[in-house]
């Protein structure tokens, strides 16, 4: 049994076939014209060639031998002299007899020295027409290679679309248009599948995170008190008033992941209203300029005039604080953090840079997921609630990142685009 991969292996492809079947036509056309061309010539001179003879038979009678002879001589080696075989007899005057044939070799060697312009020309149309089957083969086969590279850039998980070139044939551009509409259809299906299982991871995720975060919410506050109260009650050593702070310090980290705990599991209502960028900066600068000042990191705030923010106040608040302090925290000595926010006709950027490491490739396609964090003392939350207040209020999200920073930039709607975009649910 044979192998079709074998056989695909050694079958020719169709750049060649192109190549050989346009080569081998006009071959073959070229073959005829030139050779029906020289059989109407070799005809018409033969013909020619015999009238003269017959009419020297005709009047040989009144010729000399010697006349004969120059008229023979006359047409060179045309003429061929028997004394038997097949020719046309001349008898002369003086009883002098010939038989005189056409040299058919020397009649065909004459006519392809004087027809040799047309031989060149043929040979001219044959290289011509080489490079003629080289242009056609690859102005069609190119289109079905760059068909072949894009489907196996999707076979590799690349859903990227092929740039439709203009190859002057309708069909071909038909079908680079069809690949790219599938291309697309299949990032939109993964896409929402994407959502789709985050959607059902978060969903499960909340229950349990809503319930456990519960639980220890109460056995905090318990501990606070007693916390509190043994502070009162302290002796006064400098080494119980150390541990105290340390208890107190890890008590209110510990309060403070739960508290995200619970805002993650149990988002609150949005409410859109009118936010002056400015003061969404101002705010989000008192809340981290001592951690600023510490790691020496420089702020920098750009607002473009008349800006507006259309959200929830207090969720973008949260949002903003989380991408800054995510920021800082990429920071591990000086650098600088860039805070911008700019308006257009649809909506209002946001965006924020740091000039950190950025985020390792191992988690740069997860890094919005819950729990997943590049940092070692890192919930994985921030980003997460960030993703979700985004969605709330039907944003775009883009991250950049690279080992010089990273930045992401954020886009909301309008008041007018959200309203409508809201009343078409």
């Amino acid at each position: 049994m044979v192998d079709p991969g074998s056989q695909a292996m050694i079958a020719p492809d169709l750049e060649t076939r192109v190549k050989a079947v346009v080569t081998g036509l006009t071959f073959c056309l070229t073959l005829v014209l030139i050779t029906m061309s020289l059989s109407i010539d070799f005809h018409e001179t033969y013909l020619s060639e015999q009238g003269k003879i017959d009419e020297l038979s005709s009047r040989s009678s009144d010729l000399t031998s010697r006349q004969v002879m120059e008229i023979i001589d006359r047409e060179g080696e045309a003429w061929r002299i028997t004394s038997e075989g097949d020719g046309t007899s001349v008898t002369t005057s003086d009883g002098a007899s010939w038989k005189v044939s056409l040299n058919g070799k020397h009649v065909l060697t004459s006519i392809l020295h004087r027809r040799r312009h047309l031989l060149v020309a043929g040979m001219i149309c044959l290289l011509l027409s080489a490079e003629m089957a080289v242009f056609l083969a690859y102005w069609l086969t190119r289109p079905l290679k760059r068909l072949a590279w894009g489907c196996a850039k999707v076979g590799r998980g690349d859903l990227s679309d092929l740039p439709v070139e203009r190859s002057g044939s309708y069909e071909l551009e038909i079908l680079q248009e069809a690949f790219n509409a599938m291309v697309r259809g299949l990032r939109e299906r993964q896409s929402l599948e994407r959502r789709i299982s985050r959607m059902e991871r978060l969903a499960a995720l909340g229950q349990v995170v809503a319930g456990v975060s519960h639980e220890i919410k109460n056995p905090l506050a318990a501990m606070r008190i007693h916390l509190d109260l043994l502070s009162e009650s302290r002796n006064g050593e400098e080494k119980d008033e150390e541990s105290l702070k340390v208890l107190s310090s890890e008590l209110d980290r510990l309060n403070r992941v739960v508290t995200q705990l619970l805002s993650f599991a149990r988002p609150t209502p949005t409410v859109p209203g009118p936010i002056d960028p400015s003061e969404l900066f101002r705010w989000c600068h008192s809340m981290v300029k001592v951690r600023l000042s510490r790691k020496s990191i420089g702020w920098h705030e750009t607002v473009d005039d008349g800006t507006e923010l259309w959200g929830d106040r207090g969720q973008m608040q949260q949002l903003l604080l989380n991408l800054v302090l995510n920021g800082i925290e990429a920071m591990d000595g000086e650098g600088d953090l860039y805070v911008s926010c700019s308006s257009s006709d649809d909506g209002t950027s946001i965006s924020v840079e740091d000039t950190g490491d950025g985020v390792p490739d191992r988690v740069a396609e997860r890094i919005f997921d819950p729990f997943v964090t590049s940092k070692p003392d890192g919930t994985g939350l921030g980003l997460s609630i960030v993703y979700r207040i985004v969605e709330d209020h039907r944003g775009i999200m883009d991250l950049k990142t690279s080992p010089d920073g990273t930045r992401l930039d954020l886009w909301f709607p309008g008041p007018t685009e959200k309203g409508n975009e809201e009343d078409g649910i």
